[in-house]
């Protein structure tokens, strides 16, 4: 929350001194969520997926790293303006859900859902990266229209770089986001989920893989404006917000 208290201010003042506070608030916070991870996995053996307390920290941890990688590589802080919203979010859902919760179906455990979560999740964030970097863009392109050089203008990087953030964000995404979803066929096929096969989980996440890659597919062989990219990637967005509701429902039950 601090971190992005600073970010906001970054935005109106542009000072360097409070973009390097957000990066250490960041950083620090990045950290702390590391060692609560693994601090809880020592003491009580319990995977960092067993529960949604669980997941909801791996959810900030992942967008932690996300935005150091791609701030490493386009030293563009201003794209923690929308991501450090996420990061608090989750923060806020994980702490609402006491960690001792016990899910009850009892294929949970299964070891192919330790190893799905994690790519599934670093996936979702590089994707949500890819939305925020379509928002930033968007709003840039509108300024531009209006020919309004105010100090979102000024702050917000040029369009061919949110550009590049967009293209490098969605192809690393679903990336990882294949991955996950290939482990996670792996696991339901181990376990015979039938129900689970039939769930909305399961056919948005199904719906959210094959947006991602008809649009990545069409990025190559038919050339998109960024705009027209910006504009796929929110809509893949909203897939996600509600294939993540059904995992919450999905844990819950």
């Amino acid at each position: 929350m601090i971190a992005f208290i600073h970010i906001i201010l970054f935005l109106l003042w542009g000072n360097k001194n409070v973009r390097s506070l957000f990066n250490i608030f960041t950083g620090t916070g990045l950290l702390f969520n590391i060692a609560d991870m693994a601090l809880r996995y020592f003491n009580t053996g319990a995977a960092p997926t067993s529960t949604l307390y669980d997941v909801m920290n791996m959810v900030c941890i992942s967008f932690g790293i996300t935005y150091f990688i791609l701030y490493a590589k386009y030293k563009r802080p201003l794209i923690g303006l929308f991501i450090s919203p996420f990061m608090v979010a989750a923060s806020i859902v994980s702490i609402c859900f006491p960690p001792n919760v016990s899910p009850s179906y009892p294929v949970i455990d299964s070891i192919w859902r330790y190893v799905h979560l994690p790519f599934i999740v670093l996936g979702t964030t590089f994707l949500v990266a890819a939305f925020t970097a379509s928002l930033m863009y968007l709003i840039q392109e509108a300024q531009l229209k209006k020919k309004n050089f105010g100090f979102i203008f000024q702050r917000f990087p040029a369009l061919d770089t949110i550009a590049n953030i967009n293209n490098t964000s969605l192809q690393t995404g679903f990336y990882f986001f294949t991955i996950g979803s290939a482990l996670g066929f792996v696991w339901m096929l181990q376990n015979n989920l039938e129900e689970i096969l039939s769930s909305a989980k399961i056919i948005f996440s199904i719906l959210t893989w094959f947006l991602y890659a008809a649009l990545i597919i069409l990025k190559k062989h038919k050339p998109m404006t960024p705009k027209q990219t910006a504009q796929w990637t929110v809509i893949g967005f909203i897939l996600i917000l509600v294939t993540y509701v059904g995992v919450a429902n999905f844990m819950l039950r």
